[in-house]
């Protein structure tokens, strides 16, 4: 398997579309995760965007949530 400094050797090599091109590639192949402070969790990025949209449209009014109640019955059962 070649070493970090290779692959990096081999890509400062290719043109600027080819660069780009792999860093599009490898981005897309990375799992993106946030640290949650003071905790050993990880959440992935995907899932705190979907949590900041689902706040936007809490905050507009445009999703009223559910009550207590229907949280307990989703949550247990």
């Amino acid at each position: 398997m070649p070493t970090y400094e290779e692959v990096l050797r081999l890509a400062e090599r290719l043109t600027l579309d080819e660069q780009l091109q792999l860093l599009e590639a490898l981005s897309s192949k990375l799992h993106v995760a946030v640290e949650v402070e003071e905790s050993d969790e990880t959440i992935p990025i995907e899932e705190l965007a979907e949590s900041e949209v689902a706040w936007q449209a809490y905050q507009a009014g445009h999703d009223t949530g559910i009550s207590s109640e229907e949280l307990k019955l989703k949550l247990l059962g």
